[in-house]
């Protein structure tokens, strides 16, 4: 007997059965709870009201691939550039970022944090933690996922880490990623974000329109923001870190 995990959902027609892993901390979704040096990065995190800052979204570009070529050069030519803290570390080496707070990887951003994991026996990555002076310094998250296809959407720590910071974000994926989040169980921004972009198919069209909808919001009073969205965010942490999400996939929606 042959059985299948796959950490990605799909979102045409999948013959193969299999369940749905959540790797997107690879140590577990209680990374924020158990571990004590994430554990004191959030509580590093100041709430929207402290905040005094032109910029509203954080966009950490990585590693360089395709898809970052194009959502780079995308963003450039959109007037949410100025509004955006944004980084490309495969674009330009020398514009990487890691405060003080946080431990910098030596080779690249998704690096397991050698001794440092040894000593917490766990396979905590670089791209785990939480940065709190650029979360600090802006109000939403906007990401970009490393796999991108429109049969199947993939989640990883690039999502895990607003759910446990409990911030808005936009996706930067494949055709109907936002669907797939939420046949996980998750709860998206449509109140306040127009997340009309997710069901358009041709992926240059869908993330200009995602630019445009990071726009939108940074006119929007951000305490009405996080006002509206506050039971969305506090059940998105939740049912991240404490429930079997894993079991919620609705297959159906697929068929």
């Amino acid at each position: 007997p042959v059985s299948f995990q796959s950490n990605l959902v799909p979102i045409k027609n999948c013959e193969a059965k299999f369940e749905y892993t959540n790797d997107m901390f690879f140590t577990g979704p209680k990374l924020y709870q158990e571990n004590k040096m994430c554990k004191g990065l959030l509580q590093k995190l100041k709430p929207y009201k402290q905040k005094t800052t032109n910029k509203h979204w954080d966009l950490l570009l990585g590693e360089a691939s395709d898809n970052k070529d194009m959502l780079y050069e995308l963003i450039q030519g959109h007037p949410v550039l100025d509004k955006t803290f944004l980084t490309y570390f495969g674009k330009d080496t020398t514009k990487g970022y890691w405060s003080k707070d946080v431990v910098r990887p030596v080779k690249h951003t998704a690096e397991t944090l050698g001794p440092l994991a040894n000593r917490f026996n766990t396979q905590i990555r670089c791209s785990d933690l939480i940065d709190p002076e650029i979360y600090n310094q802006t109000l939403y998250t906007a990401m970009i996922e490393t796999t991108i296809h429109n049969d199947f959407a993939m989640f990883s720590e690039k999502e895990a880490k607003p759910i446990v910071a409990q911030r808005p974000f936009i996706m930067f994926g494949a055709w109907r990623q936002l669907e797939a989040f939420r046949s996980l169980g998750f709860k998206t921004f449509f109140e306040v974000i127009d997340e009309s972009y997710d069901l358009i198919e041709d992926k240059a069209d869908r993330w200009y329109k995602a630019l445009d909808s990071m726009m939108s919001l940074t006119e929007k009073d951000p305490a009405e923001v996080y006002g509206q969205l506050q039971d969305v965010l506090l059940h998105n942490k939740n049912h991240f870190e404490n429930s079997d999400w894993k079991r919620c996939l609705t297959w159906a929606s697929y068929q």
